[in-house]
Formats: C-alpha cells, sequence, structure tokens
C-alpha cells in the first residue's frame, strides 16, 4: 500500500513539475503510466477477449510495482531498463499469439521509444528499438512460414507491412530523439528556474527573518518562536526568560570611529552570543544596538546567572584593527508566564527594565515589575503635558531677589520657572529631569532666556538700573551648540546689556564633552555675560572648571547655609568656600536663607549676597517689581 502511495506521489511530483530532475521521480511517474495500461488492458480483455491474457497483464502491473521495491537513486537505469523490457517483451508477445502485425499491442512501440527517450540515453533506447524491428520482421517471418495463421496478410504483404512498420517507428524514433533533446533542454531549463526560485525564496525568507548585517534570527522570527513555544509548551511550570540588551555607547562609537567601525562591533558581538546558543537559549539581533535572548530555566535565580553572564562576554575588551574598546550595556529582563506570553508584550515589558537599569550604573540589569511601567507611564504623559504647555504658554517665571547683604538691598534676581497646570503649580523637581530627558528643555530653555531677557529690560528701562537676572542653564542646553546664538538673540531683541545676564551652571556640566561646553561658554564671556557656578560643593568641586570656565559667582549650596547654625562642621564648609571665592576673586552667594541670625553669621563671615525665604520666596515678576520700588522708596 505504501509502495502504491509512493508512485502516486511521484506521478503528481512530475505533474506538477516538482522534483522535475530527479530520476527516481521520472522512474516511478512511468511506471504509473505503464501500470495504468495493462490495468485497463486487464478490464478490456476481461470483456472482449474473454478472459485471456488477464492474467499476464496482472503480472505485469505485480511486476512494475515490484521494480519500484528495488528503486533507488543508484538502481534508477537498471529499473529503468527492466520496466521497459518486460513491456516490449509483453506486446511481441502478445502479438505473436494473436493478430501479429495487426496486434494492437504493437501500439505500445511508440510509447515504449518516448518513455526510453526520456528516460534513458543510447545505449538503452538502440537495443530496444532494434529489438522491436526484429520483432516486425520476426512476426512477417512467422506469418510467411505459416507459424501464425493469418488470413490478412500473405507472405509477400508480411514483409512489406514489416517494412513499412519499422520505416514508420525509424522515422518515429527519430522525431522522438529530436523532440526528446527539446523536452530534456525544458526540463533543464524548468529545473534551473525552480532553483533559482528556491534560492529567492530562501534569500527572501533570510531577509525576513534575519538580520542582514548579523546574520542572527530578528524580531520577526523572535515573534515566531516564542508563539511557537507557547503553543507547543501552554503549561508546563518552567520559566521563559526574555533579555533584552541595549548597548548604551554605540551610538557614540558610530559617530566618532564610524559606521564601518560599529557594524564591525556588531558581528563580533554576535559571534560571541552565538556561543550562547543551546537547546533552551536563543539569540536574535532585534534592533541596531538590541539584543536579545530567550531562555527556558527552572527559576529566577538561573535568569540571574544567565544574564550576568551576558554581560561579562558583552564588556570583554574589543581587540580590532587600531582600537582596543569596551562596550557597556544595560539589560532587561521579561519572564513568561508571569509578564506576558507574546513578544509584544515580553519586549514591551523587557524595555522598561532596560530603562530602569540605564539609570543605574552601567553593565547592570532589572527584572520587570509594575512600578517601572507605571513610573514610565507617568513621565510619558508627562511628556506629552509638557508639549501641550509649551503650545499654551502655560509657564511663568518667579523671581527670588538676590540680596547684598552688608547693605541689605536688592542687586538681582534668579528667574524660577513654574508651571501653572490645571490651576496647580507643578514643582520644577518634578517636570525639569524629565524635559532635559526628553529634549524638551532646549525649547523650555530658550523661552525661559527671552522671558528673562524681557523682564529685566523692563526694570532698567523704569529705573531699576543695575538689577541683574540670573537663569539656571540644564546641560542638554549645551549638546546642540547654539546656546550663545539663542542668549545673543535674547539680549540683541530686548535691548539688554549682557553684564545684567547672569547664567547659572552646575559642576556636573563639565564632566562629559569639557571642551564643547568650555568653547560655548567662552563666547557668551567675552561679551560680558556672567557666570555662576550653582550648588558649589556638593557636586565634584574642581577648582580647575573655575580657571577654565570664567566662572565669576560661586553659590553656595543651601544644604550647607540652612543648619550651618547648629552644625559646626557645615560652618566650616561655608566659611572655606567663602574664603576660597575671595583668594579666586569671586562673587559668592549664599542660598537657602531663612533667618536673620543666618544672614549675620554669613555677613561675619565674609559672605557678600544672600538669597533665601528671609527677604522673600520666589514670587511672580509683579510681586518683585513691587519689592524694588518699596526699595526705591525707602531709599
Amino acid at each position: 500500500m505504501s509502495e502504491s502511495a509512493s508512485l502516486w506521489r511521484a506521478f503528481g511530483a512530475l505533474l506538477t513539475l516538482e522534483d522535475i530532475k530527479s530520476r527516481v521521480t521520472q522512474v516511478k511517474a512511468v511506471s504509473v503510466v505503464f501500470i495504468i495500461l495493462f490495468i485497463l488492458m486487464s478490464f478490456s480483455s476481461a470483456i472482449h477477449l474473454k478472459g485471456e491474457w488477464i492474467v499476464e497483464s496482472l503480472a505485469i502491473v505485480a511486476i512494475l510495482i515490484g521494480l519500484n521495491w528495488f528503486l533507488t537513486t543508484d538502481t534508477t537505469n537498471i529499473v529503468a531498463g527492466m520496466m521497459l523490457w518486460t513491456v516490449t517483451i509483453f506486446t511481441v508477445s502478445k502479438a505473436f499469439y494473436f493478430d501479429g502485425l495487426y496486434d494492437t499491442a504493437l501500439l505500445l512501440y511508440p510509447f515504449v521509444v518516448i518513455f526510453a527517450v526520456f528516460l534513458g540515453s543510447r545505449i538503452m533506447v538502440i537495443p530496444l528499438v532494434g529489438f522491436m524491428l526484429s520483432s516486425y520482421y520476426f512476426i512477417a517471418y512467422a506469418v510467411s512460414s505459416r507459424m501464425i495463421d493469418n488470413n490478412v496478410l500473405t507472405a509477400y504483404s508480411a514483409w512489406a507491412k514489416a517494412n513499412d512498420m519499422a520505416i514508420l517507428l525509424v522515422t518515429y524514433g527519430l522525431g522522438i530523439a529530436v523532440i526528446g533533446k527539446f523536452i530534456r533542454a525544458l526540463i533543464t531549463k524548468l529545473s534551473q528556474q525552480k532553483e533559482q526560485n528556491r534560492l529567492a525564496n530562501e534569500e527572501s525568507k533570510k531577509r525576513i527573518l534575519y538580520s542582514e548585517l548579523t546574520g542572527l534570527p530578528n524580531a520577526v522570527s523572535c515573534k515566531h518562536d516564542i508563539q511557537v513555544y507557547f503553543q507547543k509548551n501552554p503549561k508546563n511550570g518552567s520559566l521563559l526568560g526574555f533579555i533584552s540588551l541595549h548597548l548604551n555607547n554605540f551610538n557614540w562609537i558610530n559617530s566618532t570611529l564610524g559606521h564601518s567601525f560599529g557594524n564591525q562591533l556588531l558581528e563580533l558581538l554576535a559571534k560571541r552570543f552565538e556561543n550562547l546558543v543551546d537547546d533552551k537559549t536563543r539569540v536574535y539581533h532585534t534592533s541596531n544596538i538590541e539584543f536579545s535572548f530567550t531562555k527556558r530555566v527552572p527559576d529566577y535565580e538561573s535568569l540571574n546567572d544567565f544574564c550576568n553572564q551576558i554581560i561579562r562576554m558583552t564588556i570583554m575588551p574589543v581587540s580590532m584593527p587600531d582600537y582596543g574598546y569596551e562596550i557597556n550595556c544595560s539589560i532587561g529582563v521579561a519572564a513568561a508566564p508571569f509578564d506576558g506570553t507574546t513578544y509584544t508584550d515580553l519586549h514591551r515589558k523587557a524595555s522598561f527594565a532596560v530603562y530602569k537599569a540605564k539609570e543605574d550604573e552601567p553593565n547592570s540589569y532589572y527584572f520587570y515589575d509594575s512600578e517601572m511601567e507605571s513610573s514610565i507611564v507617568r513621565r510619558l504623559d508627562m511628556i506629552r503635558e509638557l508639549k501641550h504647555a509649551i503650545e499654551h504658554n502655560e509657564f511663568s517665571l518667579y523671581y527670588q531677589p538676590k540680596v547684598h547683604l552688608a547693605t541689605n538691598t536688592i542687586v538681582g534676581a534668579e528667574a524660577l520657572i513654574r508651571w501653572h497646570k490645571n490651576g496647580t503649580i507643578v514643582p520644577p523637581n518634578e517636570f525639569i529631569p524629565v524635559a532635559e530627558e526628553s529634549g524638551l528643555i532646549n525649547e523650555i530653555g530658550k523661552w525661559v532666556i527671552e522671558s528673562a531677557c524681557k523682564e529685566c529690560a523692563k526694570w532698567q528701562k523704569i529705573g531699576m538700573k543695575g538689577i541683574t537676572v540670573a537663569v539656571n542653564l540644564s546641560p542638554v542646553q549645551f549638546k546642540r551648540g547654539n546656546l550663545p546664538s539663542q542668549v545673543f538673540r535674547a539680549l540683541q531683541k530686548y535691548n539688554l546689556d549682557p553684564n545684567m545676564l547672569e547664567l547659572e551652571i552646575t559642576e556636573s556640566l563639565f564632566i562629559d564633552n569639557a571642551e564643547h561646553v568650555k568653547q560655548q561658554i567662552h563666547v557668551m564671556a567675552e561679551k560680558g555675560i556672567n557666570f555662576a557656578i550653582d550648588d558649589f560643593g556638593t557636586g565634584y568641586s574642581n577648582l580647575n572648571y573655575l580657571s577654565h570656565f570664567n566662572a565669576s559667582t560661586l553659590k553656595i549650596d543651601m544644604s550647607f547655609v540652612r543648619n550651618m547654625l547648629q552644625n559646626t562642621q557645615q560652618q566650616h564648609i561655608v566659611n572655606a568656600i567663602i574664603k576660597m571665592s575671595r583668594v579666586m576673586d569671586l562673587e559668592n552667594v549664599a542660598e537657602g536663607v531663612e533667618d536673620e541670625q543666618t544672614a549675620r553669621e554669613l555677613i561675619a563671615q565674609g559672605c557678600v549676597y544672600g538669597q533665601g525665604y528671609f527677604w522673600s520666596p520666589p514670587v511672580p515678576s509683579d510681586n518683585f517689581l513691587r519689592l524694588l520700588k518699596q526699595q526705591a522708596c525707602a531709599a
């Protein structure tokens, strides 16, 4: 039964041009044709010849099926030859015992010739055709010698009939040979086209499922594998860890060393990660700077170990021509089925964990928890709300007086942004970090500079000469390199003297891209703009920064000032900063002054300026102007 099914599959494959060049398929398909033929001949014999030659016809069918048992790639020629000779011998035997040269069985000869040309070579075709020609003359001889009773042919006409049939067979054979060449050429062409289509399909599949750069499976492949995994393992009690790895400093590598180096780096990492692949582990290149892993583990501890293994493999020094480089990464982990059972859910939650890991030190990893997602969603909501606030002018500036301690007079103000949202004020420490992270701080900062310059110019026009304004800058505002032009445009727009503007920067600004920042500060300082180091003492407190970045003022952080009377150590710190500023010829401003006693102590230590609630909290521009007018009247 299985052999019969195999024959029919081979016949169908040939008809549909599948596996068209396979010799095994071709021989099996010809076998099917002959088997069908002899089965039909058996039915015809049963109906018209009273059952004669049924046994012989069925015996041929059995022989043909039996020959297929021995059919392999090594025996195709032998089996094909035996099959064709069996049919040929049956044909001449039937013709001899029945109607001789008029027997319809001889019509099988052209079919045998066709299949011989199709399946064989000259070694197979020539003997068969020779035997067929000989059989014509043998039957003619049998008729002429009365070995066969025939009332139609005479001895002469039998030989003539044999000649005619031989000529036709030879002519037919030559025609088949010519056509066979064309058929073989067509088969070759079709086979080549099929191979090209197969290669094209494989290439297309490879492009869809694999990273062109690294050769690793991509996100589409990962999505499919996860889907298949949960279809086959709906409830097996184990964990499937989805690990997302982001290369933190890869964009810097591309921008400084070039994309060619970056691509080589990714290929090298891909080869490293491939060493982790086994029956429980898969690795994918899911985006340019992201590799993803799936790992079947019994518990979370095993995922911890695997994450550490990935990190060790990632941060191994990279040895490439002209460079020795170390990469750092951040890893996020989502565990299925608890965190989801689809690629979309697992990737999204692992990305939340990556975001958390990036906030920590390099080469760290975090497991997803719902609080991460809530925190990021809140940030995304705030980003959307900040964009709305920018578009609808929901910001305002408050001003906190800067007071000359010795005379207790207002000499300037620090501009502090406030966000009025739905009737409430959002504290800056809530939205400024989000604005910096999203890049919106550039647009907000530009508005702050313009608004502060506009207000300060207004003070000068109404007679409040010399009142300065200070504006806090974010490190992000220096990254684009266009901060000086923004400041200069604002000063020119409102015709404000650059000496009236003070820009406050923090020490952390100088840790990265120091030269880039230094250049911009120098450009602005040359125009007369003053710079103050804000929160001095809480950061790196590198004195080299003060000499290299045109700082003119030190602002003593409120964390030292507020409790200086109760904490001797903090009092000493404030005193040291004040003395240092005097030695370096820098002005000093103490922040967070909240009572008269603190103000007096600062004066005693030599502090020049102060800010704090002792004089006034940050107030709207109208209220600050009122303070200035009250001071003018008192004077």
